[in-house]
């Protein structure tokens, strides 16, 4: 699944390495194939791992490369999350999510509409847990897997109705 993600993403950026060297780049938005869910519950059920959690540090990720082309490809960057509850799946009390960033280049990109992590963001992570060398860490399954915890403590997302208390949001990934 995120490898079908990368190989959009290198596509995209095979075409978008020969734009500007502007400093004030905005961020491309890059649209790519994946799963998408009608429901808190399909989505808990094609996830490894759902923690419920928030970012703590960021870093550094990997750099991933064409292998036809080495001048094709993307950064990552790599988000600690200090995990409070685990309500599907098994961890300890930290999770590395890595995250597309940006071009070699240096442009920022947003897939999907994702977002980067913000160190502070509190909510629900869907993952996919990374178990090759090609995928060591976990990724949000997809735009819709990581829903934020508002300071009323509301949810936003589109797979339950605007205003949903946390509370909701966790009986519906537990399918109560």
């Amino acid at each position: 699944m995120p490898g079908a993600l990368v190989v959009a993403v290198l596509a995209f950026a095979l075409v978008s390495l020969d734009s500007g060297d502007d400093d004030d780049v905005e961020p491309v938005l890059i649209e790519a194939a994946g799963p998408t869910f009608a429901t808190i519950g399909e989505m808990a059920a094609a996830a490894d791992l759902v923690v419920e959690a928030t970012v703590i540090a960021d870093d550094d990720g990997r750099t991933l490369t064409d292998p036809a082309n080495p001048d094709a490809g993307l950064r990552t960057r790599l988000y600690q999350l200090a995990v409070d509850d685990v309500l599907v799946g098994e961890t300890g009390d930290a999770v590395l999510v890595e995250q597309e960033h940006q071009l070699l280049d240096g442009t920022p990109i947003i897939v999907n509409g994702l977002t980067p992590h913000s160190i502070g963001d509190s909510g629900l992570w869907f993952l996919v847990v990374g178990d090759s060398e090609e995928f060591p860490f976990t990724a949000v399954i997809n735009e819709q897997g990581r829903v934020l915890v508002d300071t009323d403590g509301t949810v936003d997302t589109d797979l339950l109705p605007d205003g949903s208390p946390l509370d909701q949001l966790r009986a519906a990934t537990l399918g109560r």
